[in-house]
């Protein structure tokens, strides 16, 4: 019965689309018969002679062989049609098309005589067509009516009006960063000019290894040049042959561990060095289950997806998850990786400041008053709290748990990027949520973070339930798309998290001597625990006011970061920082940082010049201090030493 149909409706398609067209040709030319002039003289003859004419061309004698429709009823009354253009004159005519769009019309009565036998014999083929028919109508509909929400919503908030709070974000950077001094750059209080502040220090470093607290720098390194303190004259040195690593985030050492690199070497030996495919596409091999594995079992979760690049991860995590009209509420302090997830994710943001819990609970309030001003539930688009564990550009601790009970109380979910407490905080170096008691899937539905600082390898994870996993294999863009992570990063990764664990053994390794230079490695409680001294080590050092070197940092430095961050900011004092420009500012943490680096053999880091860009909130210009589990006590008496003298060079 269906295929009948089917046929009659193709049948009746086809024929009238035929007809109507010659009608538009053989309408055209019946004008110009009418009101040719050699029409009225011509007489019976050539009347008749048009008119065979107009008929041939409303009429192909001749159809294309290649195109036969099969013979059905409407074929027969197409004949007639044809027939009755050649015999009769043009009143027949109109009759007769009369009685073809009479059959037309009548299409709809048979489509409903068809539907009601269909409906007999088959009422499941019916009843799956009309459900399809009905949820397209209501999709379409419901669009619509989504798009009009946003754009009242948008006319309440202003429509294209800036807001007062991002009127007062931009007076405050014009304040911050346009104005000028009328008559050029000032100098700083040290007599120099801030002209191309940072693009000298730190150039043309080649780090050639890493060996324990040591970095070794390349001999093939460009010579040091840098604007000194005595009248701005440029003096060129070469960097020392190696210094002391207070730079880099090899938190727990493992970028010089001699097993870390037995366990590479024998995964290259095995599984070569690329992995040649995405994970979904030839891709994925037993070493990227193993550490996904590892990792969920590590972290307590359900499971867990590997990506290739640290900030591809994060980045591929929040779009992920966050689309068009859906909220993140947004610290404004995050890193970049996390604001390019949030900017790709084309969702509506709204930040808060920086680990100000009141500000958050205000906009979510203020959220909720809309909700109940545009008569939405909140169900009606998802909707995410985004924070760092431990930020990387400040060093603070994100006050979770104060995070979570506000999360919980206006029904968002968190998506926590936990990439510098990974592996460094915790009872059992499980990060922030272990820190403050909290659990993985249960206070956080989604954590991700980075492979690339704790863990000593390449790559980021994200984990979580099974749900929050499997959504990533098909939409985590950096796992679609990226070539998968090199098999031996992967096994390095692995090893990494057993020597946190403290299950770190050498039966697996056939270098005895590397075995035997390792087992006096720290693993386990003894290694979180270590790093824990230090961290505490360099915070009472640098604030001890008995201590001759530290006093000379004070009133002058002061510490921003958390106590139990292994990052360690120093900023200049309010005293020091009221009367100058972020560019003056910049100036001598530079120049602060490449005295420790050439006169003491000490490497800290300057962030004022790179750590602007694609940020929502620019820290003021600091000097970086990373702790790690290889330095010892005489190692951070040198740093705290080479922080004085340096300080007190650029200042005097």
């Amino acid at each position: 019965m269906t295929g009948k149909f089917t046929q009659n409706v193709y049948s009746l398609g086809y024929f009238t689309g035929k007809t109507l067209h010659h009608l538009a040709k053989y309408a055209g030319s019946l004008t110009t018969y009418v009101l040719s002039p050699e029409s009225s003289l011509s007489g019976p003859a050539s009347n008749i002679t048009s008119k065979s004419n107009l008929i041939s061309r409303l009429l192909l004698k001749n159809k294309p062989q290649s195109i036969q429709p099969p013979p059905t009823a409407f074929e027969s009354l197409f004949d007639s049609v044809s027939t009755t253009f050649y015999n009769a004159d043009l009143e027949t005519i109109q009759k007769t098309l009369a009685k073809f769009f009479t059959t037309l019309c009548s299409l709809p009565s048979a489509y409903k005589t068809w539907w009601l036998n269909l409906l007999k014999s088959d009422p499941l083929h019916v009843l799956v067509e009309t459900t399809l028919i009905v949820m397209c109508i209501i999709l379409v509909v419901w669009q619509r009516r989504a798009d009009w929400k946003l754009r009242d919503e948008s006319k309440k908030m202003g429509g294209g009006q800036l807001a007062e709070k991002e009127k007062e974000e931009l007076l405050k950077e014009w304040k911050e960063y346009g104005r000028k001094p009328l008559g050029g750059p000032s100098s700083t209080s040290i007599g120099e000019s801030t002209t191309n502040v940072g693009t000298d220090v730190g150039s043309g470093i080649i780090v050639d290894k890493i060996e324990g607290v040591r970095l070794f720098i390349h001999p093939e390194s460009k010579p040091y040049s840098a604007r000194m303190t005595n009248g701005g004259n440029i003096e060129s040195k070469r960097f020392p042959s190696s210094v002391l690593n207070f730079a880099t985030l090899d938190y727990l050492g493992n970028s010089s561990s001699p097993l870390i690199h037995q366990t590479a070497l024998n995964a290259l030996s095995k599984y070569g060095c690329g992995s040649c495919g995405p994970r979904g596409f030839y891709g994925t091999i037993d070493a990227h289950l193993e550490i996904e594995d590892t990792m969920s079992s590590f972290l307590q979760t359900e499971g867990a997806v590997l990506y290739s690049d640290g900030a591809s991860a994060v980045t591929s995590t929040v779009a992920a998850f966050a689309k068009r009209g859906d909220l993140l509420i947004v610290d404004e302090g995050v890193n970049e990786a996390l604001l390019t997830g949030v900017s790709l994710s084309r969702a509506n943001v709204r930040y808060f400041r920086h680990n100000d819990v009141k500000d958050l609970r205000r906009l979510l309030e203020k959220v909720r008053a809309n909700d109940i001003a545009l008569k939405r539930k909140p169900t009606d688009q998802r909707r995410f709290l985004v924070v760092e564990g431990l930020y990387r550009n400040w060093g603070t601790l994100a006050p979770l748990k104060e995070i979570v009970a506000l999360k919980e109380e206006f029904h968002y979910r968190l998506i926590l990027d936990d990439s510098q407490a990974m592996g460094t905080l915790g009872e059992n170096g499980r990060g922030t949520l272990e820190h403050f008691g909290l659990s993985p899937m249960v206070h956080a539905e989604i954590v991700t973070f980075s492979l690339e600082n704790a863990f000593g390898s390449i790559g980021g994870m994200t984990v979580g339930n099974e749900e929050v996993v499997d959504h990533q294999r098909l939409s985590g863009a950096g796992y679609c798309f990226s070539a998968s992570s090199p098999p031996f990063l992967c096994k390095v990764g692995v090893a990494s998290v057993r020597r946190i664990q403290g299950k770190l053994n050498h039966a697996n390794h056939t270098n005895n001597a590397a075995a035997h230079e390792t087992e006096e490695e720290l693993s386990g409680q003894l290694l979180l625990k270590r790093l824990t001294q230090n961290t505490t080590k360099i915070y009472a050092t640098l604030t001890d006011s008995s201590h001759p070197h530290a006093l000379k940092l004070r009133n002058r430095l002061v510490i921003t970061s958390h106590p139990l961050s292994p990052l360690i900011y120093l900023s200049l004092s309010d005293e020091e920082a009221t009367s100058r420009t972020r560019g003056e500012q910049t100036l001598i943490m530079d120049k602060i940082a490449g005295r420790c680096f050439l006169e003491a053999g000490v490497a800290i880091v300057s962030t004022g010049g790179h750590v602007k860009k694609y940020l929502q909130l620019v820290p003021e210009p600091c000097l970086r201090i990373t702790a790690n589990v290889s330095q010892e006590e005489d190692d951070i008496e040198a740093l705290v030493r080479a922080l004085g003298d340096a300080v007190q060079s650029v200042f005097k």
